[in-house]
């Protein structure tokens, strides 16, 4: 199929479905996209966008609604009685000829929600073989990036490093700016990122890579977990099972207490959520 061609008729790219494999077809070849076509192709990848949206923040809100900050005591007040437990813990006090249940312990849900950190910076590979990783990245960017008191900052990287900060609440337009394909050189992305990090226990830097890379990327980002930011490296974000990291930095970052996670965008929710 010339997919140039077809996204040149309105009609026909109408009826194109979105999908993970157009979109990269899209993403590759931009470059040659231009008047009508460009149009058409904006909207297939607002379309794809759209969709996954829908199911990540359906999943941020399972994960967000059910973490709780144990340090916050519950608030004493009828709404947040816990009366299944009460009940329970109390059971020894009934009389059975009275047939009453003497209550003199009460028990309160905890409704002390984590904040976020006040900084999450995601640095994403962005070579042709995260191209998965680098669409749901950028999705999972715009979301964190609405929720208030989060400032949220985007590079991608391969032997040249983007900032997208400026974009990170349009992932349409995030998208159509990265540059998909190259090699790595992840420390060009840690060297921009760097200045963000003002305070390091209030930060959580997402790493998504299959690490690959021979640049001297591994002492920066010991250096950033040692002086207290919270490191979640990512060796895939989709729903295959499937992938690759270099085992070398696989087993380093497991000796520093920050193994390499792989698998759905919704573990990576629940990841960020537990450092916070």
């Amino acid at each position: 199929m010339d997919l140039r061609e077809v996204l040149k008729d309105p009609v026909l790219s109408e009826r194109l479905t979105p999908s993970m494999a157009l979109l990269e077809q899209i993403l590759w070849d931009k470059g040659n996209l231009s008047g009508p076509a460009l149009q058409n192709a904006k909207k297939l990848i607002a379309r794809y966008v759209d969709e996954l949206s829908k199911v990540l923040k359906l999943q941020m809100r399972q994960v967000t609604s059910r973490v709780h900050d144990n340090r916050v005591p519950p608030r004493r007040i009828f709404r947040n009685l816990d009366m299944k437990r009460t009940i329970w813990k109390n059971l020894t006090n009934w009389d059975p000829n009275e047939r009453r249940l003497y209550v003199d312990r009460l028990f309160y849900r905890r409704t002390g929600k984590k904040s976020l950190p006040s900084k999450l910076i995601i640095i994403v590979d962005q070579s042709g073989s995260m191209t998965s990783a680098m669409v749901q990245t950028t999705i999972l960017a715009s979301i964190f990036a609405a929720l208030p008191k989060v400032i949220v900052h985007l590079f991608a990287f391969d032997t040249r490093v983007i900032d997208l900060t400026p974009y990170v609440h349009d992932p349409v337009e995030t998208l159509l700016r990265t540059k998909l394909g190259g090699g790595n050189d992840m420390r060009l992305a840690l060297d921009l990122a760097a200045p963000c990090i003002d305070s390091p226990q209030n930060t959580a830097v997402v790493v998504i890579s299959d690490f690959y890379d021979w640049s001297d990327f591994f002492s920066v980002l010991r250096q950033w977990k040692e002086s207290g930011c919270h490191l979640i490296p990512v060796g895939s974000l989709h729903t295959t099972g499937y992938f690759a990291v270099n085992p070398e930095y696989a087993a380093k970052f497991k000796e520093i207490g920050a193994p390499i996670l792989s698998g759905s965008p919704k573990k990576l929710i629940e990841q960020i959520k537990k450092v916070m």
